[in-house]
């Protein structure tokens, strides 16, 4: 096995990493995380909480 064998398997495995992170982000199931976490920003107070 010479080193451009372990180049082209390594270079396989990150565009499949990849392949797979796009599956998982633009998934329809994830839609709500997203969506979610998107709004949390908007719907938090800037105002300090007072302690008591």
């Amino acid at each position: 096995m010479d080193i451009n064998w372990i180049r082209s398997l390594f270079t396989v495995w990150v565009f499949v990493s990849f392949a797979l992170v796009l599956y998982i982000v633009f998934n329809r199931r994830n839609k709500k995380n997203y969506d979610d976490a998107a709004s949390s920003i908007m719907e938090d107070d800037d105002t300090p909480h007072e302690k008591q």
